[in-house]
């Protein structure tokens, strides 16, 4: 079999932007398709490089290169995580085209790169295929991904009182204060009795999904210009208010309000909610 190192680089980077795809869609990262799109070019031509050059596939060098297009697609953050997934669904492509190199008796796929000899208009097909499939079979889990449950440790600060959160950043978390656009945390109610002082130690308690605009009134004086409400909408519920606060610091995450839960937002695996954190919004 011939061959060409021009269709084998674009073999493998059509290969690859669907291994990135599946890798956002079971991570719940957000799609760029132009970060993908180049990430998935780089690979071609290191398949490339690894027919013309016998160094490019030693595995230290595989594994790096795996790494690089991990971050090259979805950035730094998290970069460990998702190139452990990212290799995993590589991993389980490559034995299923394995698994068919044997039953056809034809090498599709050896060290590292894929060699199907078919012509280019039958690649994007299947792989325009590949990806509408993905898409039926992945459809809400951007949403609810297997690493979309990153989490950040945020300390707040409030009335000479000091606490440590464990912060979900949740894709579904757009919440923010209509007055100021500030992004809002959404409080534990053990993570928030932690954090306030002990004379609003009852607001924690007494607090329930419709009774914020009630309990806003009894708030003393000087701490009640501290509160606002915030409003909200969730599945199940039209609208709602949160009575939300704004920190006296914030360190390891933007500016922000915390707002307090009625309920529990976790089985105990961390203390608040949160909107996606932005690389410039951490410094």
């Amino acid at each position: 079999m011939v061959l060409y190192v021009d269709e084998l680089a674009a073999l493998n980077a059509l290969v690859d932007y669907c291994l990135l795809a599946v890798t956002a869609q079971l991570g719940g990262l957000p799609l760029r398709r132009g970060r993908l799109a180049l990430a998935a070019l780089l690979g071609g031509v290191y398949a490339a490089g690894m027919l013309l050059f016998a160094g490019a596939a030693w595995m230290p060098v595989r594994l790096a290169v795996c790494v690089g297009l991990v971050g090259v697609a979805f950035g730094r953050r998290g970069l460990a995580r998702r190139s452990v997934l990212f290799a995993a669904v590589s991993f389980g492509f490559a034995g299923v085209v394995l698994l068919a190199s044997e039953a056809s008796g034809r090498t599709l796929y050896s060290a590292g790169v894929y060699r199907i000899s078919v012509p280019l208009r039958t690649l994007a097909l299947a792989a325009a295929a590949g990806w509408a499939v993905s898409g039926i079979l992945f459809r809400g889990s951007a949403k609810h991904g297997l690493l979309q449950r990153d989490t950040c440790t945020i300390t707040l600060s409030f009335c000479g009182r000091e606490t440590k959160i464990t912060a979900l950043c949740d894709t579904g978390n757009e919440l923010t204060d209509p007055a100021t656009g500030l992004p809002v945390l959404i409080l534990e109610p053990a993570a928030a009795e932690r954090l306030l002082p002990p004379e609003l130690s009852w607001l924690v308690r007494e607090l329930a999904c419709d009774n914020a605009a009630a309990l806003l009134p009894r708030i003393p004086g000087g701490l009640r210009l501290r509160f606002r409400l915030v409003p909200y909408r969730a599945l199940g519920r039209d609208s709602g208010l949160l009575l939300a606060f704004r920190p006296d610091e914030v360190r390891g995450g933007p500016p922000l309000l915390a707002a307090v839960s009625p309920n529990r937002v976790s089985n105990g695996r961390y203390d608040a909610l949160i909107g996606l954190i932005r690389e410039e919004q951490r410094k």
